[in-house]
């Protein structure tokens, strides 16, 4: 079911941007409360006001800063991707019991950045500056990428807008069907666009909200017709009782719709959260056992399965897919180059060599 707010704050500042009234117009039977400060919003004072509720809420503003940045996991303890984001969308509808959102965002909102013209020149601005360096840009980094633009629309917009540039490629991150506005644009191969897959088991559990597996890869087969090249990201891997056979049958369906020869890249990432995200979790969601199993706190402050654990699942997994798709760029997410020379088969030496290896195949 496509997510529609119970009531929409409006930043006064945004009123005359036509994003907004866009919005406002399509949704003129929602409660619209204009402030000039998000001091007036009576929920942030509410004790009790709580994340389910707070999805409920849209909240239209202005984005004060450069919204065009590095991804905030770099770090020069473990080998990235040199990847890039831009935030347009804070919070997500979904309901994925590992959210790190839960625990990360300060406003318990869905919120949009209106001043989207703005944020575009920001980030026109580095990328033409540097006609030399490769960007890969992603829209997904605080939101699913695909699920609210019913409301949003700017994808279209970004799409048109990255298919002038030789030096960058748009990634659109999503765990939705959404693909509509996608359809029938002239992205010039310059957009790709990527699911998050786990087993069936996992995503009726635990990724709730979400559209099922086979319906995301009938939504990327779809795409792949368009001539949109798609990514996948198995992160984070699930241990479960049943991992093995869960994510042996995800990469047989994921072959078997999309040809090895129109994925451009393949991530994988274990389970890791920040501590506080379990008690978080837990409460919201009394019926998962994720956070169940073998952890221990890494040296980034996060939680992590014990090596062995991380090794089994990274190294059964990474070696299904190579033997489906043997040319497809696969990469570690937010893991110590020890951990690529355990498990891996290729090693970038740093962030440039990463990224060189990932749009190799685009």
């Amino acid at each position: 079911m496509l997510y529609k707010p119970e009531r929409i704050y409006v930043d006064s500042q945004v009123l005359n941007l036509q994003f907004c009234t866009n919005i406002l117009h399509k949704y003129a039977d929602v409660e619209q409360i204009i402030i000039d400060s998000p001091d007036e919003i009576p929920e942030l004072s509410d004790a009790d006001f709580s994340i389910t509720r707070g999805k409920r809420v849209l909240y239209l503003k202005r984005y004060q800063g450069s919204a065009f940045k590095l991804c905030p996991g770099f770090s020069l303890d473990v080998l990235c991707c040199n990847y890039y984001v831009i935030d347009l969308i804070e919070n997500c509808p979904l309901e994925c019991a590992y959210c790190i959102l839960q625990a990360f965002l300060n406003k318990p909102f869905i919120i949009f950045h209106l001043n989207v013209e703005e944020i575009i020149e920001q980030t026109l601005s580095t990328i033409e500056r540097n006609p030399s360096q490769p960007f890969r840009v992603g829209t997904g980094e605080h939101s699913d990428s695909l699920a609210l633009d019913h409301i949003f629309q700017v994808n279209p917009y970004l799409v048109e807008t990255f298919s002038a540039l030789p030096n960058a490629m748009l990634e659109l991150k999503t765990k939705t069907d959404l693909i509509e506005p996608l359809r029938g644009l002239n992205h010039k191969g310059r957009t790709a666009v990527a699911w998050s897959l786990n087993p069936h088991e996992i995503i009726e559990q635990i990724e709730l909200k979400t559209a099922p597996l086979e319906k995301r890869l009938q939504a990327s087969a779809c795409l792949v017709s368009e001539g949109y090249k798609v990514a996948f990201h198995f992160d984070p891997l699930i241990y479960y009782p049943n991992w093995r056979t869960g994510y042996a049958q995800t990469i047989e369906m994921m072959f078997d719709y999309v040809s090895p020869r129109h994925i451009a890249w393949i991530s994988l990432g274990t389970l890791r959260y920040i501590p506080i995200l379990k008690q978080i979790a837990e409460e919201r969601f009394p019926h998962i056992s994720i956070f169940c199993n073998e952890f221990i706190a890494a040296s980034d402050g996060k939680m992590r399965y014990l090596k062995k654990i991380r090794k089994e699942l990274l190294q059964t997994v990474s070696g299904l897919i190579r033997k489906g798709g043997p040319g497809i760029p696969l990469y570690l997410c937010m893991e110590k180059h020890s951990v690529w020379d355990d498990m891996m088969t290729v090693h970038p030496a740093n962030a440039e060599a990463l990224e060189k290896y990932l749009k190799s195949n685009v």
